[in-house]
């Protein structure tokens, strides 16, 4: 009983994140001609509003709701800074390689 109770729960979990993780990367992909300061605060709007949509998806009286929409807001936020850090590491990147040291 209990091991169907957790396998319900990762269930949930999953099925709570991967959709603003998943829109948190695609942002962060389609929007690669805007400077970094008009991408940021883009992304917190898309990240508020991903998490606001599951206020209307999950009913009123579910007491996971909070929990539900931290989880997507977090979710969003984690996948678009990481896949903006790692851009700027990618752009960064030394153009030339690196002399081998004499053997």
């Amino acid at each position: 009983m209990i091991i169907a109770f957790l396998a319900f729960m990762a269930l949930g979990l999953v099925a709570a994140v991967a959709p603003g993780a998943i829109l948190g990367y695609a942002f962060v992909a389609m929007s690669g001609r805007l400077s970094r300061r008009v991408r940021v605060p883009l992304l917190l709007a898309l990240a508020t509003g991903s998490a606001a949509m599951w206020l209307v998806v999950v009913e009123a009286s579910n007491i996971w709701r909070p929990v539900i929409v931290m989880l997507s807001f977090t979710a969003t936020l984690v996948s678009g800074i990481t896949s903006l850090v790692l851009e700027a590491r990618r752009r960064r990147a030394p153009q030339f390689p690196t002399a081998v040291w004499p053997g």
